[in-house]
């Protein structure tokens, strides 16, 4: 089987250049990607950077674009699928949509909106990003102007939003097939304290019943969108409950494969149902041991 692992796709998409470091980090998470495929057979993977070491029996990767492929991470041509402006479009139309949250394309436009709004903590993303790269941090009127002016330059908008004290972080996966949409069900994203990205959990989140069935309906509505708009495959959405109690439950829509999808094929083939980065648990199955990253499955 032939799988690219484009992790750099939103970087691609949003013009961005990528360090080395970066680079070796998503290389070394390539061989993670061979849970995919069907169990014992060989695996050829290519990615940004080949990773330094292997744990992954019969996966073979490359550096590089592969000429064809049986699977990537994500469709290269799914973009304005992946355009967190789609996934604000869709939050007003729910009626889910943050307060103060909009397209900001100037700096005086956001200036504005600053002023309007006096927002205590806020922050501006640009429309693919990955990783809580591409994204910057504001207290009130206080911001890192020339940085913003870089990411409206290159992007030609970004996604500004009012930071909130998150409790915990939720996602759900699913797949879009033509008109419908198959879910598979709920699992608790490991952030840090900046949002970034530290793992999956399976285990169901601390969600009450009316809230897990909201989180559920609101991710229905996001592959029917995606299904609208003619993609097919597999996608996720993003959501969280913060304090004092409440869901914000359309983040973002991720139309291609993320580590909600990678944690269950892991999680179906050798059992667990924790995927994270760092110092493994005792007893956890390390599943990557690079200079660059160690993720191990618990």
């Amino acid at each position: 089987m032939r799988i690219w692992a484009n992790f750099d796709v939103e970087a691609r998409w949003s013009g961005a250049t990528l360090n080395t470091n970066v680079l070796r980090r998503i290389g070394a998470l390539a061989p993670l990607l061979a849970a995919f495929a069907p169990p014992g057979e060989p695996v050829e993977i290519w990615a940004p950077h080949a990773p330094a070491r292997i744990l992954v029996d019969s996966v073979t990767v490359h550096a590089g674009i592969p000429g064809v492929w049986d699977l990537a991470w994500a469709d290269p041509a799914a973009k304005p699928f992946n355009d967190r402006r789609l996934a604000l479009a869709l939050s007003e139309e729910l009626g889910i949509a943050l307060p103060g949250a909009r397209v900001i394309e100037s700096i005086d436009e956001l200036d504005r909106h600053l002023e309007t709004t006096r927002p205590d903590r806020w922050v501006c993303k640009a429309p693919w990003t990955a990783a809580a790269r591409d994204r910057a941090h504001g207290h009130g009127m206080e911001a890192d102007r020339v940085y913003i002016a870089r990411l409206l330059e290159r992007c030609g908008a970004v996604v500004f939003e009012p930071w909130l004290d998150r409790l915990f972080d939720i996602g759900v996966v699913g797949t879009v097939h033509g008109d419908t949409v198959e879910l598979a069900g709920i699992h608790t994203l490991l952030a840090d304290v900046r949002g970034g990205f530290a793992g999956i959990d399976l285990a169901p989140p601390p969600l009450t019943a009316d809230e897990s069935a909201r989180v559920l309906e609101v991710a229905r509505a996001a592959g029917a969108r995606l299904a609208r708009g003619g993609y097919a495959g597999p996608f996720s959405v993003d959501a969280f409950v913060y304090r004092p109690r409440l869901l914000h439950a359309l983040v973002e829509i991720n139309a291609r494969h993320t580590f909600g999808h990678v944690t269950r094929a892991l999680a179906a083939r050798y059992g667990g149902s924790r995927l994270g980065f760092g110092a493994p648990p005792q007893g956890a199955r390390v599943l990557v041991d690079d200079p660059a990253v160690t993720a191990w499955l618990a």
